[in-house]
């Protein structure tokens, strides 16, 4: 590796020039740019006032590096100096927010005892309560304000209008009100006290806009800045370990041709600048024409496909904020490209001069594969969501993908493989069964990152066997007793369980035929809440929402809210002319199909004993119902 001698020069600036710096348009003779490779905001509100809190006391705080980019001073020929920010963004941010939103800082720690008990003591209210009132009040009333300048209402009289209305509680347009402000600010103890209060509190902004920062410029070859931003930022903040690549990959580019896909990367790009930042890359690409020509780092673009799988793929992906990288993108092209997560450095080796247009449409189209598998199961969101939730892990998911990718594609020319239509049968027939016998198993507890590796090269969606009936029997029973058994409620028990458990995921696979054509689903259990919570004393535990008592329907009817049971319900109905007996029995025999339980199971008398019998009867039936499914397998798309 070559040696640069002296390539490191030190200055010291005020935090006041380098805030003007950082700004789009400096008034100075310094510019400082965000470079391309720099990583998002990460500093919690806590940790930025840390840091101006240390600047006040006096102690270090550390220094900043940029990097002269002479060339670029000479392109734009501004008269100033152009410099990068390598290191040091997030103190650089916390800064700027200080200095532009200065009051928004002030809390209740920055108020001591003793100006509070002087204000308390002027006011003749020195009691706990009305000294907390002070302190809110004076808390409050600083973060109210836009900035420390008299013009803007920095002044003792406003102050003192504040802890009239606030602490004594007197309206403003009251006569009272009037009297005592005008006391008050004749009170030469008071308007003193709060003029320290004023005058320190504002100092303190110039006492931050004056520390000095120590300045390193780098002056070395600009083609290792990647690398020591990389070396500078390993021992820093955590953020994601795909990061890491932001810099590592810089050279390594293309044209992106999905403007959905660049759209997502300038929203990334659009956090630092809502943030007052100016990026280099907007510099380079300040219109739409070169946004959409500019080539793209790979690191970039993973990040912005991801994004885009998860918006495109709602039912296979969960949404991730703008500025923070999905994973996504990154796990998923490496499990196509046959890599180990650990090795994802390698992977703009392993897809070489591969377009990745031509890459990013065979992965479009192996996620839609299995977006369409899974479908039946998956689309149907319970009733007043517009989603349903997310069963599986992201590497479950991502290995399905990669299998199917892999299956397809050849990973150097991206060519169909001649087995694809076989592979493809197998596929479409086992996947939906492996993908609800994995869940239920809960093979993919932890990272999975080997487990992703070994499924993918395994194949075993294509040529593992699914699981046996007798082998369904047995994971059935497994996870209803190690899950089922333990879903117990008291007295007061929620209505429902969270949508994401994976007992609506198996009601989904047993109930799909009936849910075909329904835009959702209503969850309504066989022996409704209310009634088992009349049953109960405190104390007891009932297991209301396991699986057993559970049914789905496209529409819930009387059944919905109803506090007897669906037997019961007709009885009644019969009883008050309503219905007819013939009605009464068509309606029951309907009930106990939509439901999968006959009338017959419901227990005579209710006790804790007679419904875990009924519990364990009606889960045998939803386990016979199930393996009618398996038999059948699920099919392809919903009927319309």
């Amino acid at each position: 590796m070559p040696m640069f001698r002296n390539a490191v020069d030190i200055d010291i600036w005020p935090v006041s020039k380098l805030m003007d710096a950082v700004s789009s348009n400096p008034s100075g003779s310094n510019k400082v740019t965000i470079p391309e490779f720099q990583r998002r905001l990460v500093w919690s509100q806590s940790t930025r006032k840390g840091l101006i809190d240390s600047i006040k006391r006096g102690y270090p705080f550390g220094s900043i590096l940029i990097y002269e980019d002479i060339a670029r001073g000479h392109a734009v020929g501004d008269g100033k100096r152009h410099y990068n920010l390598i290191d040091g963004l997030q103190r650089t941010q916390a800064l700027k927010s200080y200095v532009e939103y200065q009051n928004g800082y002030f809390t209740r720690a920055d108020l001591d005892d003793e100006f509070v008990d002087a204000v308390a003591a002027q006011l003749e209210k020195r009691t706990d309560e009305y000294k907390d009132r002070i302190r809110q009040t004076v808390v409050d009333w600083v973060k109210g304000k836009n900035s420390y300048d008299a013009e803007e209402g920095w002044l003792t009289g406003n102050l003192v209008e504040a802890l009239i209305e606030k602490v004594l509680r007197y309206p403003a347009d009251s006569s009272l009100f009037r009297d005592l402000y005008f006391d008050l600010n004749r009170n030469e103890e008071l308007t003193k006290v709060l003029g320290r209060f004023l005058d320190a509190v504002s100092g303190e902004v110039k006492l931050v806009l004056d520390a000095k920062i120590p300045v390193l410029i780098y002056s070395g070859p600009s083609s290792e800045l990647p690398t020591v931003f990389e070396l500078l930022n390993s021992k820093g903040t955590v953020l994601s370990r795909y990061e890491i690549y932001a810099a590592r990959w810089i050279d390594v580019r293309q044209q992106i041709m999905n403007t959905d896909v660049i759209d997502v990367i300038w929203k990334k790009y659009e956090t630092l600048e809502d943030e007052g930042f100016t990026l280099d890359v907007s510099e380079e690409a300040p219109d739409e024409a070169s946004r959409r020509n500019r080539p793209y780092t790979l690191f970039d673009y993973l990040f912005g496909l991801g994004q885009h799988l998860a918006d495109k793929f709602p039912r296979l992906f969960k949404p991730v904020k703008d500025d923070r990288p999905s994973s996504v993108g990154f796990n998923l092209v490496t499990a196509c490209m046959g890599l180990r997560l650990q090795d994802m450095a390698d992977l703009p080796d392993e897809i070489g001069a591969l377009p990745w247009a031509d890459l990013e449409r065979c992965l479009l189209e192996s996620t839609r594969f299995i977006d369409n598998i899974l479908k039946p199961v998956l689309s149907t969101p319970q009733y007043g969501r517009k989603l349903g939730p997310i069963y599986h892990s992201e590497m479950m998911i991502i290995s399905m993908i990669a299998t199917a990718f892999q299956v397809k594609y050849g990973k150097r020319d991206l060519s169909e493989n001649d087995d694809w239509r076989v592979d493809r049968r197998k596929l479409k027939q086992n996947l939906s069964m492996f993908y609800l016998y994995e869940i239920l198993h809960d093979d993919w507890r932890g990272s999975g990152d080997s487990k992703l590796h070994d499924a993918v090269r395994s194949l075993r969606y294509v040529d593992g066997a699914p699981p046996t009936e007798q082998r369904w029997k047995q994971v059935l029973d497994d996870w209803y007793y190690d899950s089922q058994i333990n879903l117990v409620h008291t007295k007061d028990a929620k209505r429902h369980i969270r949508d994401s458990r994976p007992e609506y995921l198996l009601l989904k696979y047993i109930f799909v035929n009936r849910l075909a054509k329904a835009k959702s689903y209503h969850v309504e259990h066989i022996l409704p809440v209310s009634l088992l919570q009349s049953r109960m004393v405190e104390g007891d535990e009932w297991h209301i929402n396991t699986i057993g008592n559970l049914a789905l329907l496209a529409q819930a009817g009387e059944l919905r809210h109803n506090v007897q049971t669906f037997d019961v319900l007709l009885q009644d109905k019969r009883r008050r002319g309503e219905i007819s007996a013939e009605e009464q029995t068509r309606q029951l025999r309907e009930y106990e199909r939509q439901l999968l339980c006959p009338a017959r199971s419901l227990p005579d008398s209710l006790t804790e004993n007679s419904f875990d019998t009924f519990l364990m009867e009606r889960f045998d039936r939803l386990k016979r119902e199930f393996l009618k499914v398996w038999r059948d397998h699920i099919p392809d798309e919903p009927q319309p």
